[in-house]
């Protein structure tokens, strides 16, 4: 299964513009397959967006990235 990022598209309650702002990670065969999930899930309001292949946490305190404790997505894991 592959991990997929999802948008959300709503109110900013501050500039009362839309704003789009980053969902849930959702696991999924395909985008597609991601979105049917949360379209059934009561997540409805996610739109996948892209398939998710690493994060990379800053180093502690600083915004700087640690590339060495990357947690990669980009294999199959079935």
């Amino acid at each position: 299964m592959n991990w997929f990022t999802t948008i959300i598209v709503a109110v900013d309650p501050y500039t009362k513009r839309l704003t789009k702002y980053g969902g849930p990670n959702i696991q999924g065969i395909s985008m597609s397959d991601a979105q049917h999930y949360c379209d059934t899930h009561g997540l409805g309001y996610c739109k996948v967006d892209a398939r998710l292949v690493a994060e990379i946490p800053c180093k502690k305190g600083s915004y700087d990235p640690d590339f060495e404790n990357r947690i990669d997505y980009d294999h199959n894991q079935n």
